[in-house]
């Protein structure tokens, strides 16, 4: 089951019916079994690993917050009459109690979601005489992240691990965000997932704006697209080079980003139906003017958990800490003494590419990520040095929109891992941007990747409007601005909807495609 099906048009509405006819307490059950619901429509066999990962997570959670408390209290009782060494000596003793039923339930989550993502891949790397084909529960990287990142704070106390068993299935489950996120913590969503609102037409329509916008970049944007790019990175991409290759870089690029925003839009505004805000994924990612500037705006919840749970515990480990500490007395400042930095950067993108998906590219993607990133560290003193000799080309118009361009084309580029086959296709790819000299010849042969003058028309006029919708944005709040009168929100929604059922990617030539963060 799609967002954009009639199976999911159905579900939420009558899930609005029943949520609002209930009273408030009990109005997170009506949530609990739409996501039952939604997740069994998708697929019955998902359900247990869905099972595995909630009860284990809870329990686990629950007794890791129990010794905490039960650590706090015994402390607090012997602090005047027993030595300081016999409690420290108890603490260690109940720490790694609970180190080692933390990490059996990390090694439980994390170690299903491998096997049934990677098993595959790894028998083909090894060359083993048997294969073995899976089917990946749907949403299972995310709804395992969002419930491991739940256990790391309840295991760093950040805050006490929820009582409630089925409230806290809800927040595993909740249903729009297990297509392609946004990845939550608990600590920001349980605030709005479990106190019921009161029915307000204004947050119904704003909710509705929203999946309508979302509908509107997936439908009229990516899918139209689909065909195009399938038959440019498609079984024949070998006879699409140079021009060819630069033209599906950027068209890849507005794909992805309305095919991700437009999934992610539909998600959040699912949620704001039920007065339940998710957190926003995305800030306008390709207007940044550096890759890091990059990463902090795309997919944003993805990237603060591999920071938050990864790259900061391993960067302020005991062994990356000594580690930085002989090489700066040994280096000083230099490139050497922040080896131990970006070797916890190139893990963290190697895993970043990993979660993506079990391949060579995703791998290769991750690093090429963790490189570009690492280099432009390194590189710092120098565009320091250019800036300060230049100070006031930095804040002219013309040089942010070279870096804005520079950082785009950029991340086109490393791109290319996801649309070619092999290292080998991506090379080739690459090379021949460089090579094969055919830029002026591609725009007056468009017509042969299959989209009529009128679909391009509706891409680029769709692209234009999300455009302005970003610089509106860049001004302040779009919502408060635009989608704040009753009589706007439900004007707006009625021309998203007439776009869509007019204008979207239907009919001959056109197949209704799943979101492309849905088969991670």
């Amino acid at each position: 089951m799609t967002f954009l099906s009639g199976g999911f048009l159905l579900l939420v509405l009558g899930l609005l019916i029943i949520y609002y006819a209930l009273p408030k307490r009990f109005r997170y059950l009506a949530l609990l079994a739409g996501s039952v619901a939604f997740y069994a429509l998708a697929g019955r066999g998902y359900l247990p690993f869905l099972c595995i990962t909630v009860l284990s997570v809870y329990f686990t959670a629950r007794l890791l917050g129990q010794s905490l408390e039960k650590q706090k209290a015994y402390v607090a009782e012997h602090k005047k009459e027993l030595p300081k060494e016999a409690l420290n000596a108890y603490k260690k003793t109940e720490n790694r109690k609970r180190n080692i039923l933390f990490l059996g339930c990390l090694l439980l989550n994390l170690g299903l979601l491998a096997a049934l993502k990677y098993t595959s891949f790894i028998l083909s790397a090894v060359r083993a005489p048997f294969a073995v084909h899976w089917v990946l529960p749907l949403g299972i990287s995310f709804y395992t992240f969002q419930s491991v990142g739940y256990l790391i704070d309840v295991k760093r106390g950040k805050y006490a691990p929820e009582g409630n068993l089925l409230r806290y299935a809800l927040f595993a489950s909740f249903f729009p965000q297990m297509v392609q996120g946004p990845i939550s913590r608990y600590d920001m969503l349980s605030k709005t997932l479990y106190e019921g609102v009161d029915l307000d037409l204004d947050r119904l329509g704003r909710g509705l704006v929203r999946i309508l916008w979302g509908a509107a970049k997936k439908l009229l944007v990516a899918d139209r697209l689909a065909p195009a790019l399938a038959l440019l990175f498609g079984s024949e991409a070998g006879s699409y080079r140079g021009g060819w290759v630069l033209l599906g870089m950027v068209l890849y690029a507005l794909r992805l980003y309305a095919d991700f925003t437009g999934g992610i839009d539909m998600a959040l505004g699912v949620g704001e139906l039920f007065g339940v805000t998710l957190p926003e994924n995305f800030d306008r990612p390709y207007l940044s003017k550096n890759i890091e500037e990059y990463w902090t705006r795309w997919h944003m919840t993805m990237g603060s958990w591999f920071r938050d749970y990864v790259f900061y515990p391993l960067n302020v480990s005991k062994t990356f800490l000594k580690w930085t500490k002989k090489l700066r007395t040994r280096f000083g400042d230099s490139f050497l003494s922040r080896l131990p930095l970006y070797t916890a950067t190139l893990i963290v993108w190697l895993a970043t590419g990993v979660w993506h998906g079990a391949g060579w590219n995703f791998a290769l993607w991750g690093l090429t990520n963790g490189v570009v990133i690492i280099s432009s560290l390194t590189l710092k003193p120098l565009y320091d040095r250019f800036h300060g000799r230049f100070p006031t080309l930095k804040g002219t118009g013309g040089y942010g929109a070279f870096q804005v361009l520079r950082t785009f084309l950029l991340m086109c580029l490393i791109r290319l891992w996801d649309c070619y086959a092999g290292p080998g296709g991506v090379w080739r790819a690459f090379s021949s941007l460089f090579t094969t000299f055919n830029y002026g010849a591609v725009f007056s042969q468009l017509s042969l990747l299959g989209l009529t003058a009128s679909a391009w028309a509706i891409v680029l006029c769709m692209a234009a409007l999300m455009l302005f919708v970003s610089l509106a944005k860049g001004e302040g709040s779009f919502r408060a601005r635009y989608l704040n009168d009753g009589w706007k929100l439900w004007l707006i929604a009625a021309v998203l909807l007439l776009a869509c059922l007019l204008l979207g990617a239907y009919g001959p030539g056109y197949a209704a495609s799943d979101f492309i963060y849905g088969q991670f």
